[in-house]
């Protein structure tokens, strides 16, 4: 594998338990395994406030909160540049196709472009990118 696109989906599956998945377990072990993984630059703020909303909703405490960004902070991710406006015509035709919103489309976007694998837990995006033919972690 050359590489695995990380949708959000997918770390807060794994940080909070009671999301946790098989394909969550299958896209953990790629990373285990030193396969690379990259990310959008929104990952990181999708990720903090997801982490932030489950403390808000009682899902998880403060400590719990700050020891998921912590893990977060030591996983071997790269860091993909932003968008580009030239990219903006590329993301609203995914938008528009797929009915995704433009974060699910910047995964798709980034996956395509960069031959990656993509690695996500959400239903419109799975299917999004098996009918652009992007290849995705799948379970056992």
């Amino acid at each position: 594998m050359r590489g695995m696109v990380l949708d959000a989906s997918i770390a807060v599956n794994w940080l909070l338990e009671d999301e946790y998945n098989e394909i969550a377990e299958q896209a953990l072990n790629q990373v285990q395994a030193g396969v690379p993984v990259f990310v959008p630059t929104l990952w990181l703020l999708e990720i903090t406030s997801a982490l932030f909303n489950a403390e808000r909703r009682r899902r998880i405490d403060r400590i719990h909160r700050d020891t998921a960004l912590d893990r977060i902070e030591r996983l071997p991710l790269t860091i993909l540049a932003p968008p580009l406006l030239s990219d903006l015509k590329k993301l609203r035709h995914y938008v528009e196709k797929h009915q995704l919103t433009a974060y699910d489309a910047e995964y798709l976007r980034v996956a395509k472009e960069h031959n990656l694998v993509l690695a996500t837990s959400d239903g419109n995006l799975l299917a999004a990118a098996k009918r652009e033919k992007v290849q995705i972690v799948v379970r056992a």
